[in-house]
């Protein structure tokens, strides 16, 4: 149910923030990027900057949008799990579930040096190579691979005896690098549990390698074990229903855990536009995820990511129409982290541009889009987990700080706050 206040509808353009791009004469791919819309939001809006985590910390975008939902990393389950419910996979009630890719590797002395993570050229074998490796018993571990898509798949594991997804990766993340041997987390909580975990996915791996042999690819790398933990539901946390439309299964398998309603809807970017406007006649929040700059980022090319921002924007007129016109709707566009299009690094920790528009809102004296000129505006430089009830204010879904009124009123606005003394 809408409830009462305002709607709130936020977009989040995964990745867009960059670093200065000398093929764009010292601009960032969205500085340099013809944006009417969005420029028509920040003349009317009040824009500024975001810290999503501690000044300068990369993150992953299943990270970055948990502690821009305002939930600290420990509530919310480890990648794998977010991953596994995405793609419509269980995960076991006491087990663990992992991401997984296949990668070529060479042996090298007593273990294997990976040569190719990606495996491109061999991605229609990918399906077939998943067979060979479906099941796996270690001890009492129960190890299940089920295939994803491209050169992926997620890796379950169930027992009788506990588990714990308190372990290292397998995967090193970067060719020329040995697989790594699982190992418990220093911070493991239940040593003998994550020890378990640990040798089961290092057997694994081995199974793997040893049945792969005679195919493209060559070993299963596992990374972000997680399992299943309980937030308490987005709506409980901030009064709010809502709704998030993303072609990104981690993102609606985060959505699906925090309790959204979940569209993993694809195709154009008018659509998505399209369905995010008919979303808020029933959810009182929307969450509308374009991961195409992260995508185009990664490919290296700045102006490719500049290209990208221009077919976004040009998709946000209607939304934009609907953001200056009507005054029970409050707009806010961002991103959920930066991603350097010079593929130095996957990701990197600068503050991303945010930009805020509504009948409530007190607009700034910006007109234009990027990273330096939110750095002028009248928002400031904002923590993460400020975003949600930023927004929640100017929706008009915020108590008077310190008012006591009983659970049972209805439309109650619960500020069930992340901790002040974390820091993700």
């Amino acid at each position: 149910m809408r409830g009462t206040g305002r709607t709130v509808l936020l977009v989040v353009l995964d990745g867009a923030a960059d670093r200065p791009a000398p093929e764009l004469d010292g601009r960032t791919p969205l500085e340099a990027a013809e944006t009417p819309q969005l420029d028509r939001l920040a003349s009317a809006g009040v824009s500024g900057l975001i810290d999503v985590s501690r000044p300068g910390t990369p993150l992953s975008s299943d990270r970055a949008h948990s502690i821009l939902f305002v939930y600290a990393p420990e509530e919310v389950p480890g990648r794998g799990v977010l991953e596994a419910r995405g793609f419509g996979l269980s995960v076991p009630e006491n087990g663990c579930a992992c991401s997984a890719s296949f990668a070529r590797t060479d042996a090298d002395g007593d273990g294997w040096t990976i040569t190719d993570r990606n495996v491109k050229s061999a991605r229609d074998d990918c399906a077939q190579a998943a067979a060979r490796v479906e099941s796996f018993e270690h001890r009492d571990v129960d190890v299940t691979f089920s295939y994803t898509w491209k050169n992926r798949g997620i890796v379950t594991l169930e027992s009788e005896s506990e588990l714990s997804a308190a372990v290292t990766d397998a995967d090193p993340f970067e060719a020329g690098l040995p697989i790594v041997r699982p190992e418990p987390l220093d911070e493991a909580t239940d040593v003998e549990a994550a020890g378990r975990t640990a040798d089961a996915l290092a057997a694994y791996t081995r199974f793997s390698i040893d049945r792969l042999s005679e195919t493209p690819v060559d070993a299963v790398l596992t990374k972000w074990t997680g399992e299943r933990t309980s937030p308490p539901p987005f709506e409980s946390r901030h009064g709010m229903s809502a709704r998030t439309l993303t072609p990104k299964p981690v993102l609606g398998g985060l959505g699906q855990t925090l309790g959204m309603a979940v569209d993993g809807i694809d195709g154009p970017h008018s659509e998505r536009v399209d369905r995010a406007l008919d979303a808020l006649e029933t959810e009182a929040f929307v969450h509308l995820h374009f991961p195409e700059p992260d995508e185009v980022a990664h490919a290296r090319s700045p102006s490719a990511k500049r290209d990208e921002l221009e077919a976004i924007d040009a998709s946000l007129e209607p939304l934009v129409d609907r953001a200056l016109s009507d005054p029970d709707l409050v707009v806010a566009v961002t991103a959920d982290h930066t991603t350097p299009s010079d593929g130095n690094v996957v990701h990197s920790g600068e503050p991303v541009p945010l930009v805020v528009c509504g009948e409530t809102v007190r607009p700034d004296a910006i007109e234009t889009t990027g990273e330096r000129p939110a750095s002028r505006g009248g928002l400031g430089r904002l923590r993460g987990r400020d975003l949600v009830y930023v927004l929640r204010a100017s929706a008009d879904r915020m108590l008077l700080d310190g008012l006591r009124r009983a659970p049972e009123v209805p439309d109650y606005p619960k500020t069930d706050l992340m901790p002040l003394e974390h820091e993700s």
